[in-house]
């Protein structure tokens, strides 16, 4: 059994982010879904669109290291690489589209050339027209490397790009720093539009971006022109049973590298508790209340916005628990004193994530705490619409709430941005028919902003209430753990 060391627990669950994921460590537990089977697809143009967390960038990273693994020209640009290329906030945004062209082209080119020599290629680019025909103008920069380098590495890739004179280009983080204003919108649109000219010119430039769905869904509604890459968009989504499969496959191959692990896409989620979860945790909930006695996989995904990272630093924070124990099984305890840090981290990151769009939204996400009436029920985090409604209004006449752009904030705009950043879910009680064997159990249909965007529609209803996501619960009500996990449903 292992020890729950910090280096032990970042091997056995994985990094929070892929990009610092060790490359050998991350192919063995990367799963694959219909989201990466797309990004691979023979298109010019792929957009990775999801939230912070739900793996857009090690979607992004396998397909580069894919790239690498059958010897294919790929470029990978960071932020820093494309700081500043759209230009000022008074450019037209033509030109803003052009600054983005050529910015792109010389780091594209730049960046391939570099693949194949360890030193300065500035030489290698006097009178090149990259603008004309980008991939001839490359082919020939590097045709003249081969003839005259004593020294290159990377000959397969080089004689591979001579032969199809493909380069995938991989573009990650460009939101990084975003605030929402006119100029940020301006430059994701123009960048956009920039990439959309660039592969129509030549579609043996490959372009893969990764945006935020909250940038995305601005940038979509500000700008007209982005209806026409609108059939290039990947969304990134998960349902809790993959994300449970993708937990249990880091924790087989943490065990054996090399194990086969196909099967656990055909296991129960019980089995694979009380097979698999159970070699480092208690398969059981052991706490009070209807919780007790319930598979753990239950109370966990429960807990997270159906993105994988919010499990992953979950199992981080319980891990850790442990080992300050000197356990080495996860228990139950471990689990309910990561759940109020775990909640209470999540709530800064909303904040921290949209405070840029609407700037109070600290006191307006404090501000939905249950009423001291209201913490009694297990209904205190649930609201019809009326009711919500109500909540909101209340909320504005106490706070002073305006979104970044300017527009007004009413209930029905508020409840609309709840929607989008996840913090309320859509929910409805479907009630059980009865049949021949009696009464069936109802269930609940819950529906994420991704899903079913316009249920949060301004002027039409649609039948479903709201619910605060469980995972703010003990931000917004810190007092009673146990209570809490009460109102989490089932």
């Amino acid at each position: 059994m292992p020890r729950f060391d910090d280096a032990t627990i970042e091997k056995l669950f994985g990094a929070e982010d892929a990009e610092n994921e060790d490359v050998e460590r991350f192919k063995e537990y990367f799963v694959s879904n219909r989201a990466f089977e797309n990004l691979q697809s023979d298109l010019p143009i792929r957009v990775v669109v999801g939230h912070k967390g739900v793996g857009k960038s090690a979607l992004l990273k396998r397909a580069f290291l894919s790239d690498g693994d059958t010897d294919q020209l790929a470029v990978w640009i960071q932020p820093n690489d494309i700081a500043g290329l759209g230009g000022s906030k008074e450019i037209e945004f033509n030109q803003r589209i052009e600054n983005w062209k050529n910015g792109i082209l010389k780091i594209i080119a730049e960046k391939a050339t570099n693949k194949f020599i360890d030193k300065n290629s500035e030489k290698y680019f006097d009178n090149i027209d990259l603008a004309r025909n980008p991939i001839r103008a490359i082919t020939g920069i590097l045709k003249r490397i081969k003839s005259e380098e004593l020294q290159i590495t990377n000959e397969i890739v080089l004689d591979n790009f001579f032969e199809e004179q493909v380069i995938s280009v991989y573009i990650d983080d460009v939101d990084r720093g975003w605030s929402a204003s006119y100029t940020d919108i301006q430059n994701i649109s123009a960048l956009l539009n920039a990439i959309r000219d660039l592969a129509g010119q030549d579609k043996r430039l490959m372009f893969r971006v990764g945006l935020r769905s909250d940038v995305y869904f601005l940038v979509r509604t500000s700008d007209e022109s982005t209806d026409k890459i609108e059939r290039q968009i990947i969304w990134v989504e998960w349902t809790n049973n993959e994300i449970l499969r993708l937990i249990a496959k880091r924790i087989e191959t943490f065990f054996d590298p090399d194990a086969d692990t196909q099967h656990i896409e055909t296991m129960s989620q019980k089995a694979i508790s009380s097979e698999i979860l159970s070699k480092i945790m208690t398969p059981k909930f052991e706490g009070l209340g209807h919780w007790s006695d319930r598979y753990i996989h239950h109370v966990l995904l429960s807990l997270c916005r159906k993105r994988p990272r919010d499990l992953v630093k979950l199992l981080h924070a319980a891990a850790r628990n442990a080992f300050k124990e000197d356990q080495v099984t996860i228990s139950s305890n471990n689990f309910e004193k990561a759940f109020e840090p775990y909640s209470h981290e999540r709530m800064q990151d909303v904040i921290n994530e949209f405070k840029s769009e609407l700037p109070s939204i600290k006191s307006l996400l404090l501000s939905m705490r249950p009423t001291k009436k209201g913490r009694k029920t297990a209904e205190s985090f649930l609201f019809s619409n009326d009711s919500m409604v109500i909540k909101i209004k209340e909320i504005i006449s106490h706070n002073n709430l305006f979104f970044k752009n300017g527009s007004a904030a009413t209930p029905k705009s508020i409840i609309h941005f709840l929607y989008k950043i996840d913090f309320i879910t859509a929910r409805r009680d479907i009630k059980g028919e009865a049949d021949a064997l009696g009464p069936r159990t109802g269930r609940i249909d819950r529906k994420y902003f991704d899903q079913s965007r316009f249920l949060a529609n301004e002027s039409v209803e649609f039948g479903y209430g709201w619910e605060i996501h469980p995972a703010y619960r003990w931000a917004l009500q810190p007092q009673d753990v146990h209570q809490v996990l009460d109102s989490l449903g089932v």
